[in-house]
């Protein structure tokens, strides 16, 4: 058995990468292509034993003070079971960059420590194979954190498998039965607004750029820049799905219209009936609950007709997502809502596009990324997600081995002393 370390092509590397359960969009040659042009060097490296790839990753490196940061960002894609093969890959990560003048590795597994149901319980066991492999041959290790940040892959995450909503006869109903009593609820009301969903150009790209940043103004977080939304679409092709959810007022209004129109006579007929028969209270609450549906209907049409005027077009866009895939999941990255459109509930009709183009791919995993960890109810974005029925995961955090240690020391004392001034 011969095993050793080197640059793969992105034939080789994506025939191994789509093909691992650990595999997420983090490692494909189209995200090691977007790092370079986001300004990262970039390389596809891996463990090749016998002529047949065992171990990979989309490695990246970028200047910091006194050398080079490496990082591998969602993998690497191996079995951390097998000791013997972590440390052969990483020695060979090592002396790949310490010929680049390497400053200190960064590890971000796209591995699980911990699940959790929707009131913060624990699921299952605590994963700590990952944690033990790396520790053992001299990585520091920072468990995953609470809150947000945009500056890497998130700690925590809210996941749904789509297995069991792959093997049903009839996949949309399935997946509508699957979800949990919100998503039901919303999804029915986007039904009755006749929200439709589009796949964009490029050409519409600028549009998107429009709603995140008017999302990010809003709840006050830095949005990408539309070169980022330009390069992801080139770099992705296929697997990259930017995404409107669009009203239509005419439409819209028109169908109020007839359910109103509808409610009317059958409050018309309850009235006939509550005057034949005046001390019939069923009659009399269901005269109420109707009437008031009616009135809702009157509500929706009026202020429909005042939005149509202030957006001067027919259409118009009520909220957007950027999904990407890849062979095992599907994941929801980046999305926007037009606050004065929120009651039209675009961002579940966004989410059951991206639900049904898994589907289709037979895709069994479907990731809404990033949630604080927080389950106290002050997570509105977690909220959200736990409308579709899925589960909490903590990933199992990050990795640092000094590749020049005598360099990382000052390094890492220079650091503190900037961080206490």
């Amino acid at each position: 058995m011969t095993r050793s370390f080197k640059e793969l092509t992105e034939e080789q590397f994506e025939s191994f990468a789509q093909a691992h359960p650990a595999g997420s969009y983090l490692q494909t040659a189209a995200q090691a292509r977007l790092l370079a042009r986001r300004g990262w060097q970039t390389s596809l490296v891996g463990l090749v034993e016998d002529n047949q790839v065992v171990a990979a990753a989309v490695l990246g490196w970028i200047p910091v003070r006194m050398g080079n940061l490496f990082q591998i960002d969602g993998g690497m894609l191996i079995d951390f079971s097998n000791q013997d093969l972590v440390k052969d890959f990483v020695e060979g990560v090592m002396a790949f960059a310490k010929e680049r003048h390497g400053l200190f590795l960064r590890i971000m597994p796209n591995a699980i420590y911990r699940r959790f149901d929707d009131e913060g319980q624990q699921i299952g066991d605590t994963e700590s194979t990952v944690i033990d492999a790396l520790t053992r041959i001299g990585f520091e290790h920072t468990p995953a954190t609470k809150g947000w940040t945009t500056n890497s892959s998130p700690s925590w995450q809210y996941v749904k498998s789509l297995q069991p909503i792959l093997e049903a006869q009839d996949t949309k109903k399935a997946l509508r039965s699957s979800l949990a009593k919100d998503g039901k609820y919303y999804l029915k009301k986007t039904d009755q607004f006749g929200i439709q969903v589009r796949r964009l150009s490029k050409a519409d790209l600028p549009d998107f750029k429009a709603l995140t940043q008017d999302t990010a103004n809003r709840l006050n977080y830095h949005d990408k820049d539309l070169d980022f939304y330009q390069t992801v679409f080139d770099e992705y092709g296929d697997d990259a799905y930017f995404v409107f959810a669009e009203m239509n007022f005419p439409a819209y209004i028109k169908g109020q219209q007839q359910a109103r129109d509808h409610l009317a006579e059958v409050v018309a007929n309850l009235d006939a009936r509550i005057a034949e028969k005046p001390n019939y209270k069923k009659l009399k609450r269901q005269r109420a609950e109707y009437a008031d549906q009616h009135k809702q209907h009157e509500k929706r049409i009026t202020q429909a007709k005042m939005a149509h005027e202030r957006a001067g077009k027919d259409i118009v866009t009520i909220a957007g997502a950027l999904f990407l895939a890849t062979a095992n999941e599907m994941i929801y990255l980046y999305s926007g809502t037009y606050d004065e459109y929120k009651n039209f509930y675009g961002p579940y009709a966004v989410q059951e596009y991206a639900f049904e183009q898994a589907l289709k791919r037979q895709i069994p995993h479907y990731n809404f990324y990033g949630i604080s960890g927080v389950f106290d109810g002050s997570d509105g974005v977690l909220g959200f997600k736990q409308g579709f029925s899925g589960h909490a995961e903590e990933k199992v955090g990050s990795f640092v081995r000094p590749i020049n240690g005598p360099k990382y020391a000052i390094y890492h004392f220079l650091k503190k002393i900037l961080a206490r001034g």
